[in-house]
Formats: structure tokens, C-alpha cells, sequence
């Protein structure tokens, strides 16, 4: 059942009203061009620079999962939406996200885990090591059934899968130009990895 818009926002406002509020003024006192994703984690501030390869690549796959869930599968494609609840002072934020349908209002920034079927990280220099190490072991835990890296680093994929604990029990690899079929809630998908890796 997906959560009410009203539902999510008091959840919002009493778990994170200051976190939001602060990491906004952040943002805003930084001043940072659209080209730096701000993160925060555990007390620390990254900026992680977004290239070319990573918003084609982010880009590319939000395309093809939506054009492939429209319709009747009862999913919804986004993006940068915060997972909730906060675990182990941490809200991770991933780049694509595949939620329930009706589980995020056209006000919501986050949404519970418990409506994420499919989260997708994009590899920068500054974040390997949260990619395949922190965020791996968040989704794991959180019980969100797939999580694909993108690495344009290396020019590789991986899908992992089958959460137990704070790990996959699957991890598969794929290199860039290779197609990666899954399920999703049932729908089955195909993600094309024709993605540009930096040199």
C-alpha cells in the first residue's frame, strides 16, 4: 500500500525538519554550480562533480526503465529522491530510484525503503569507495531488491541482488556495451549499458 503524501511529509517533518533546513542553506550558502552534487554523511560534506558520463548514463537508464514500466506495472521511475528512514546516521540519496507507483507526491524529496524495488549509482572519483562499500551495504540492508553500479571509471556494471543482512547474495558484472536483463515487482526489463566511460 503506498504511503499518503501527507503521510510521508509528517514523517519528514518530525524525523529530518532540521536536516532538510540545514543541508538547504548549505547548499544555498556554498553556492555551488549545478554541476557538484552535494553529499552529506556522518558528519561529512563531499562534493562529487557530475560529469557528462554520468548524467547520459543516469539519464539513459531512468529512459529505458520507464519506457518499459509505463503503463499498468504499478511503478514509478525517479530520481535523487532520499531513502528513508535515516540508518546508522546516514539517508542515501541514489540516482535512479524505481519506487511504487502513487508512493511519492509531486512535493516529496524521500521516500521509505519500503517502496524501492531498484536503486542505480553513478561511480565518480570521489564516491567508490560509498558506491561499492556504504551504499552497497544501506540498500542491502534496507531490503531494496536491486542495486546496479555504473562505473564510468571503468567502463563496467555490476547488478547485485538478493539482499541478505547488509549484503547481495548476486553480484554479476557487465562490461559497457552489454545488455543486463532483470525483473522488477515481476516486469521484466533490459538496461542497455551503452554508456560513456571517462578517460
Amino acid at each position: 500500500m503506498a504511503v499518503s503524501r501527507d503521510e510521508q511529509g509528517g514523517a519528514m517533518t518530525a524525523m529530518y525538519p532540521e536536516y532538510a533546513q540545514w543541508l538547504r542553506q548549505v547548499r544555498s550558502s556554498m553556492k555551488l554550480p549545478k554541476a557538484v552534487k552535494l553529499l552529506f554523511d556522518q558528519g561529512r560534506l563531499y562534493m562529487s562533480p557530475v560529469t557528462e558520463a554520468h548524467s547520459e548514463a543516469d539519464d539513459s537508464i531512468r529512459l529505458q526503465l520507464a519506457e518499459q514500466l509505463g503503463g499498468e506495472s504499478g511503478l514509478h521511475v525517479t530520481r535523487d529522491k532520499g531513502v528513508l528512514p535515516e540508518r546508522d546516521g546516514y539517508t542515501p540519496e541514489p540516482d535512479v530510484l524505481v519506487v511504487d507507483a502513487g508512493a511519492l507526491g509531486p512535493g516529496d524529496a524521500f521516500v521509505d525503503q519500503k517502496h524501492v524495488h531498484f536503486v542505480a549509482e553513478s561511480v565518480s572519483r570521489s564516491t567508490v569507495g560509498q558506491d561499492y562499500g556504504r551504499k552497497l551495504n544501506q540498500y542491502a540492508a534496507r531490503g531494496i531488491p536491486t542495486y546496479l553500479i555504473v562505473d564510468v571509471l571503468t567502463g563496467e556494471c555490476v547488478l547485485y541482488q538478493a539482499p541478505k543482512g547488509d549484503e547481495y547474495t548476486s553480484a554479476v558484472p557487465y562490461r559497457f556495451g552489454e545488455e543486463i536483463d532483470f525483473s522488477l515487482a515481476g516486469a521484466a526489463v533490459t538496461v542497455r549499458t551503452d554508456f560513456k566511460k571517462i578517460r
